[in-house]
């Protein structure tokens, strides 16, 4: 237990003299929740749960000799056991054997203590070592006294011991290795899946299930993604009760939320990963279970709520709260409880989810320690004393009884409506004083909700709205604004500011004026639809003023109806017209000629660049030396360009290049080749000569010694749309 990490954020500006009131109210909340959550953790210190007492006996600081003793709870990779056994084994060119560690990484219950037993009953490997010892290693074990039993058993004698430090201990320790290797254990496929799924509920391969149960149950064994223990868990349930197809469809429905969740040995050993958490991690881990299990999380605004709700503090001068999230979340990916599900074109991470078997713990925990409270249709007991609101499904909004206990919450701090895209309007409830955080992008009003601008202690907004947005919001003092609508509110009034608006997209070209521009110059993503007449290029004058966004990292730009038969449009823009602090820039329908790239190529900061849908257009480009210095990433997509000349200056330090529906360019510049940071290369429905020319590329860097750096991927889209889904 911890205490809830969301009181006043560290970034909260001082109060004025309208705002006493409201503080005050929310001052007294909080002594109030403080002292309750006091209470609650002394009644639990003199209580240990049974879950915590188990947990601690499974840790050991033991070592000794392997008994023989093989495990069959996993599956034995093949592959994966010949590859650890070749980092183990001598090497046949030496005279002497390799002292390796080879670290065997990956999430709870997928098999990596079964993968280091099996590698320590293998012939070859016993026949190769004198001495093999299996050491426990948990997070409470003794580990200066491994240290120094592995230490003695290897030969190496410590000159009074009594007297080293861990570290120094330590140092001798590692003076014995020479190389360290880690071991990514996968997942299993599907067929390894289901092989294990029959043998551990009929007791035989898969043959032995019966052919009514098999359709249920591999939708069953799909949904436990190729981890071995969620598998066992399930087999495990379902060999006990009734084997008829109605029973597994219902199964297939609740493989997290009942069968993992009741399973006495599979909670015990995923609860280890969250257990263990860094004190700081746990609350960033448990807000994710706001987001329904089987979305997707955009990094981006998942670190802008974790900040906001002031989970994490800014460590250094040199670090900022956002960096210092990201550095969370990644470190959450490496401890195996968070998965990548996407990442973006600079390789960071775009979109995440909880791994499904902990979804579980995430929604148990949060519910014990009242961190958040889910929104459901059938009642919703002790919403009273909640702080956090969450609705996974926003229909519910449209159920009179889910209002109504939602008026009953005057302590909530924070209303996420994240599920997915309701296309039809439904009536809300937002009148809440004190509330910090609210995120309605998912949900469609019937007009702007104007109990918004009176949200006073509003720190955080993402809100949806296709209309003139209101003068009214630049009253709120929000942290971080995300904001999705067609026209920015008449900025005639010098009232009308929004300083910390960092996010803005769908906007129209119109609204792309100087005087809307001055007013939110603290913008860091900006995406822009434009509507272009025929007989006229005036929504191109948004690029005019631009410049001024000097805050802004990420710019997109569409053609909402471009017109592919029409000519290049629009005059060219003005030098600049595109802010210096650009990281990523995508352009989509544009038409401008490829003469103008110049500008783009200026961008001291560009890293990312996609050009979609003829944004340029013209037979005919040729890059310069000293452009695009920053670029790691480009994509040109459907265009008619047909000759590309270029050097690999002008792309120094490019690491990945796709080119898609190009049909008409003849190859990838030669030049391309000697860029030694190039990665990839990916073509999708390319001509003959352009797949070639990419290979030739391949061929003469692979002639230079760089074996493994380049890959060319060459995808049909005929073949891709006949995949299975």
């Amino acid at each position: 237990m911890f205490p809830d990490q969301h009181f006043l954020s560290s970034q909260s500006q001082s109060p004025d003299g309208d705002d006493i009131n409201y503080l005050a109210m929310e001052v007294k909340e909080e002594i109030d929740f403080f002292t309750e959550t006091v209470k609650k953790i002394r009644g639990q210190l003199s209580n240990t749960s049974l879950l915590a007492e188990e947990d601690d006996e499974v840790v050991s600081s033991r070592t000794g000799r392997s008994q023989g003793k093989k495990s069959n709870i996993f599956p034995s990779d093949h592959d994966e056991l010949i590859q650890l056994k070749n980092l183990l084994m001598r090497d046949p060119f030496r005279s002497f054997p390799k002292r390796r560690v080879v670290s065997i990484v990956g999430m709870a219950g997928i098999g990596k203590t079964a993968l280091a037993q099996e590698i320590l009953e293998d012939s070859d490997i016993r026949s190769q070592f004198k001495l093999l010892a299996f050491a426990s290693v948990g997070p409470k074990c003794v580990l200066r006294e491994i240290m120094l039993d592995l230490l003695a058993k290897s030969g190496v004698e410590i000159d009074k011991p009594h007297e080293q430090s861990d570290w120094q201990l330590g140092d001798a320790f590692y003076k014995k290795l020479q190389e360290e290797f880690v071991l990514q254990k996968r997942f299993l496929n599907q067929q390894e899946s289901w092989l294990l799924f029959c043998d551990k509920v009929f007791g035989g391969d898969h043959s032995s299930c019966p052919s009514e149960l098999e359709k249920a149950g591999r939708k069953i064994v799909k949904k436990c993604e190729g981890l071995p223990l969620t598998i066992i868990a399930v087999a495990r349930h379902l060999r006990d009760h009734e084997k008829t197809p109605e029973y597994w469809k219902q199964a297939a429905k609740k493989v997290h939320t009942a069968i993992i969740g009741t399973d006495k040995a599979a909670s015990k050993v995923l609860y280890q990963s969250y257990k263990y958490l860094r004190q700081y991690l746990k609350p960033c881990f448990l807000y994710m279970g706001v987001f329904p299990h089987d979305s997707d999380i955009t990094a981006s605004k998942l670190i802008n709520l974790w900040c906001t709700e002031g989970f994490l503090q800014q460590y250094g001068i040199q670090t900022s709260l956002e960096d210092s999230a990201m550095k969370s979340l990644e470190k959450l990916v490496s401890s195996n409880v968070v998965k990548v599900r996407q990442r973006s074109s600079s390789g960071g991470i775009k979109t995440c989810n909880v791994y499904p078997p902990f979804w579980h713990i995430c929604m148990r925990e949060a519910g014990e320690h009242k961190f958040f409270h889910v929104i459901d249709s059938i009642g919703n007991p002790g919403i009273e004393s909640q702080r956090r609101l969450c609705i996974h499904n926003n229909v519910l909004f449209g159920i009179k009884d889910v209002r109504k206990s939602m008026t009953s919450t005057p302590n909530m701090r924070s209303l996420l409506c994240t599920g997915p895209h309701h296309q039809y309007p439904v009536p809300t409830y937002l009148d809440f004083s004190l509330l910090r955080v609210l995120d309605a992008l998912t949900i469609r009003f019937y007009g702007f909700p104007s109990e918004v601008v009176k949200l006073v202690q509003l720190r955080y907004l993402a809100i949806t709205y296709n209309g003139m947005i209101p003068d009214s919001i630049s009253k709120l003092r929000t942290e971080a604004s995300r904001v999705m609508g067609s026209d920015m509110p008449d900025p005639s009034s010098e009232d009308v500011l929004l300083p910390n608006l960092l996010t803005l997209s769908g906007i129209s070209a119109r609204s792309c004026t100087k005087e809307v521009i001055e007013r939110i110059l603290n913008l860091k993503r900006l995406g822009i639809r434009i509507e272009v007449p025929v007989d006229t290029a005036e929504p191109f004058l948004c690029f005019n003023d631009l410049v001024f966004l000097n805050q802004l990292k990420s710019l997109k730009c569409s053609i909402v109806n471009p017109n592919l038969k029409l000519q290049v449009l629009g005059p060219k823009p003005p030098v600049p017209f595109l802010p210096v602090s650009l990281r990523k820039l995508t352009l989509s329908g544009l038409g401008f000629p490829w003469e103008h790239m110049s500008i783009i190529a200026c961008l001291p900061n560009l890293e990312v660049l996609k050009l979609r849908c003829y944004a340029f257009r013209g037979p005919e480009w040729e890059t310069f030396e000293g452009g695009f210095l920053q670029l790691r990433f480009l994509l040109i997509e459907d265009t008619d360009l047909e000759y590309w000349r270029a050097d690999s200056g002008h792309f120094p330090r490019l690491q990945r290049l796709l080119i898609h529906h190009c049909y008409k360019l003849k190859e990838i510049p030669l030049g391309i080749e000697d860029i030694t940071t190039l990665k990839m290369i990916e073509i999708v429905d390319g001509s003959p000569s352009l797949v070639a020319s990419a290979k030739q590329i391949q061929e003469e860097q692979h002639n230079w010694g760089n074996n493994y750096g380049l890959q060319v991927c060459v995808k049909s889209s005929l073949e891709e749309n006949r995949k299975p889904k």
